[in-house]
């Protein structure tokens, strides 16, 4: 068999809408270490880089010492591991899309900035996680750069058949999305239902924006894969 493309995509504001429970878990964490909720606006910030650094950004923000980003984070979690499997919701059309890709024979994976012990009982939480041939987060302790993130990603799908990376697409609703897929010689596509914007995302570089899910598919089946 000859190579074959893969269509990876972000987990939060790409796959599952994950507003509210990473809202709900950061209010808490920083009302726990006297810290103002957050806007709209500044949860933006939370979603797309390393939850180490965003959180280091709030810190320096409001004046406080950077060591208090691991007890920040660790109020976190403790709250979010359930939470987010609780109320794990995936964006209309989104879930149907990952399955019937699936169906149509290619290869679908997620890569995340969430951390994978967090981000495999969402997927199995919405029936996806089997559907899947790869599925790559960083580790705990890491506040891993999505370009290495998918980098591990595209290693494993080579070890399992040969990879043709330029049709392989990376979705993502974040400009971090984009740019990692552009080291690794991929095709970027966006979408506007996440955290993201069109601005952010065109300044990216991406090569399409979809507005829904339907636009996506065909986004998708306009790329082409190796003959």
């Amino acid at each position: 068999m000859g190579a074959r493309r893969a269509l990876l995509f972000d987990l939060d504001g790409c796959i599952v809408d994950s507003t509210e429970p990473i809202r709900v878990c950061l209010d808490a964490a920083f009302a726990e270490h006297d810290l103002p909720a957050l806007t709209p606006e500044r949860l933006r910030e939370h979603v797309g880089p390393p939850l180490q650094v965003s959180l280091a950004g709030v810190l320096a923000r409001h004046g406080r010492p950077p060591e208090l980003v691991d007890d920040l984070v660790l109020a976190y979690r403790s709250r979010y591991a359930a939470m987010s499997v609780e109320r794990a919701v995936a964006y209309p059309g989104v879930a149907e899309l990952v399955r019937r890709l699936v169906a149509d024979g290619e290869r679908v994976g997620v890569v995340t900035s969430k951390p994978q012990r967090f981000a495999v009982p969402i997927l199995e939480a919405l029936g996806l996680l089997h559907e899947l041939a790869v599925v790559v987060g960083p580790d705990l302790t890491e506040a891993e750069p999505k370009t290495e993130t998918l980098r591990r990603a595209l290693d494993h799908l080579d070890d399992h058949g040969a990879l043709d990376r330029a049709g392989t697409v990376m979705v993502g609703d974040r400009h971090h999305d984009i740019d990692a897929a552009r080291p690794h010689g991929l095709v970027g596509i966006g979408v506007l239902w996440g955290f993201g914007t069109r601005d952010e995302l065109d300044a990216a570089g991406a090569s399409a924006v979809a507005a829904d899910a339907e636009e996506l598919a065909a986004l998708l089946r306009a790329v082409e894969p190796l003959a």
